[in-house]
């Protein structure tokens, strides 16, 4: 378990979540936001799509974006949780 939290503290300071207390707040915001989209209507970007390679493309984009997504959920979770942390150690 703290091979995990290690390894998503560095993704956190690699992504600049450790230098404010709201980024991370604001970046797990903004996940919950693409993901209110993609739940309410996000997948309507499939109808544009006019031929199965671009359907294909689009999908692999929308992984890439959903992986994406997860693992900066994690990581500002994890900086939210180092941040209380800290706070009761005070």
């Amino acid at each position: 378990m703290d091979q995990w939290q290690g390894l998503l503290a560095q993704c956190a300071r690699s992504m600049g979540f450790d230098r404010g207390r709201n980024r991370a707040a604001y970046a797990l915001a903004g996940v919950g936001v693409f993901w209110a989209v993609g739940l309410l209507g996000g997948l309507r970007i499939l109808h544009l799509a006019t031929s199965p390679m671009a359907i294909l493309v689009l999908l692999y984009v929308m992984l890439a974006v959903v992986a994406l997504s997860l693992v900066v959920a994690a990581a500002a979770v994890a900086q939210l949780g180092r941040q209380a942390a800290e706070r009761r150690r005070r």
